[in-house]
């Protein structure tokens, strides 16, 4: 089993992309769904796929324009995880091939915490993409683990400091990197603001007639341009 961990909230657009990008994932396995919605109002679920159960926690008090509660709802999401699930993070704003859940099940054979690097990032708002050069770390939206990774994870969580996906892999050395171009960050979508460097206004290189999303998705770019 898979354990996917996703924080959301106030983000109706990007988790109706994310809900249809789960319903195409070919991991044939059963999976949990853990959903963190911190938003005012209760963001509506429509998923139903067999094998797969949904559980959504709603962390108190909800989140406000300004606020950034992301190592909270994680860690509120964590607090149901045991010690020995396999761990999936999931960000509802972010685009994962459909091979995503199976490619990342079998990493997580060869350590506790995988995840793929050079991250993509691609502002829809903007139009501007950028591919990044880490190779000493993964993205959030792109990491997995288990095991000891687990417990690294919930002590990141804890800090309550930005740059969790660095501090996770700085601190954690059961780990392993993987090529692959399966994620790429989405940014600008409708909906409560994210806060990472690729909502910036400069962030990246102009591609106004979406041909390196086009490029990278192929056709799911659409649900995006």
């Amino acid at each position: 089993m898979l354990t996917l961990l996703t924080a959301t909230g106030a983000r109706p657009q990007a988790w109706g992309l994310c809900e249809r990008l789960m319903a195409a994932q070919d991991y044939a396995g059963p999976v949990r769904w853990v959903i963190v919605d911190d938003g005012p109002e209760p963001q509506p679920v429509a998923f139903r796929r067999d094998g797969w159960t949904l559980e959504t926690i709603r962390p108190t008090p909800h989140w406000q324009p300004g606020q950034n509660t992301q190592a909270r709802n994680l860690l509120a999401g964590m607090e149901v995880v045991g010690a020995g699930e396999r761990v999936v993070v999931i960000e509802d704003d972010d685009h994962y091939a459909a091979d995503w859940l199976t490619h990342v099940a079998g990493e997580l054979q060869r350590a506790e915490l995988v995840g793929e690097r050079r991250s993509r990032y691609y502002n829809i708002a903007t139009r501007r993409a950028r591919e990044m050069g880490n190779t000493g770390h993964a993205s959030l939206c792109a990491t997995a683990m288990r095991g000891g990774a687990l417990d690294a994870f919930r002590q990141v969580l804890r800090t309550n400091l930005t740059g969790i996906d660095m501090q996770l892999w700085r601190r954690h050395r059961s780990r392993h990197l993987f090529d692959g171009n399966r994620v790429v960050g989405i940014k600008g979508l409708p909906g409560r603001g994210g806060i990472g460097m690729g909502h910036r206004q400069d962030f990246g290189t102009p591609d106004p007639g979406g041909q390196v999303l086009r490029n990278w998705i192929g056709d799911g770019a659409r649900h995006y341009l």
